[in-house]
């Protein structure tokens, strides 16, 4: 009997180990095809293809106050969207040429802010005010 119990403890800690190192590769794998990048300044990232990737950029990319999400109307996720974010003064404070995903994550410092973005010719804006120390905000663009 005692046989028996210490082969299935044996069998439970090689489950729960191989559990644990799947979630370590899966969490490794995603930081390394979804990196930060910098525009004059401002830290931004661009991803959220899959349903993995997007877990891991929610879990790890709560600390950029400002959160853009892209769909069609039908609700689907688009990607290959161009980011435009100006300052009060109208000055370009952040350029993404083409989002690398539907989501596309941001630490602005506090300001008003009229964000642009363009899938396939049709051009969307919202303005987005960031106040000091700002929780998340997420703007969603639908076409």
């Amino acid at each position: 009997m005692k046989s028996s119990l210490k082969k299935v403890g044996i069998v439970v800690i090689a489950i729960v180990f191989a559990v644990v190192c799947s979630a370590a590769y899966a969490e490794e794998k995603y930081e390394l095809s979804v990196k930060e990048q910098t525009y004059q300044g401002i830290q931004f990232i661009s991803g959220g293809v899959g349903l993995e990737e997007q877990q891991a950029l929610s879990a790890k990319y709560r600390e950029f106050n400002l959160k853009l999400m892209f769909a069609a109307k039908s609700g689907e996720y688009v990607a290959d969207v161009k980011v435009e974010i100006s300052d009060s003064r109208g000055e370009k404070v952040l350029v993404v040429a083409a989002a690398d995903g539907p989501w596309v994550f941001t630490n602005l410092p506090a300001g008003k802010y009229i964000v642009t973005a363009t899938y396939m010719g049709k051009e969307k804006r919202n303005k987005v005010n960031i106040a000091k120390g700002q929780k998340q905000i997420t703007l969603a663009f639908y076409w």
